[in-house]
């Protein structure tokens, strides 16, 4: 499981948090119909930016292996 969590590097996803800044400045952040489509794009893109890290990793896996530290971290 541990090696999932860091496939999909869960860590990168207080980027994502950028979505809701356009509520806060709106003033809406309090509308929970706004705020639940909002989570509902912040999830999307969090699972879409995790997609790209598991498509990255999986199309430089040879070259990971020929590199000095990437080849051992596990």
């Amino acid at each position: 499981m541990n090696h999932i969590l860091k496939l999909l590097r869960p860590h990168q996803y207080i980027k994502n948090i950028f979505i809701f800044l356009p509520l806060f400045f709106a003033g809406q952040i309090i509308n929970i119909e706004l705020l639940k489509l909002s989570l509902i794009g912040f999830i999307a893109f969090s699972l879409s930016a995790s997609a790209t890290y598991i498509l990255n990793n999986y199309h430089d896996i040879n070259k990971d292996r020929q590199h000095p530290r990437k080849k051992t971290d596990h």
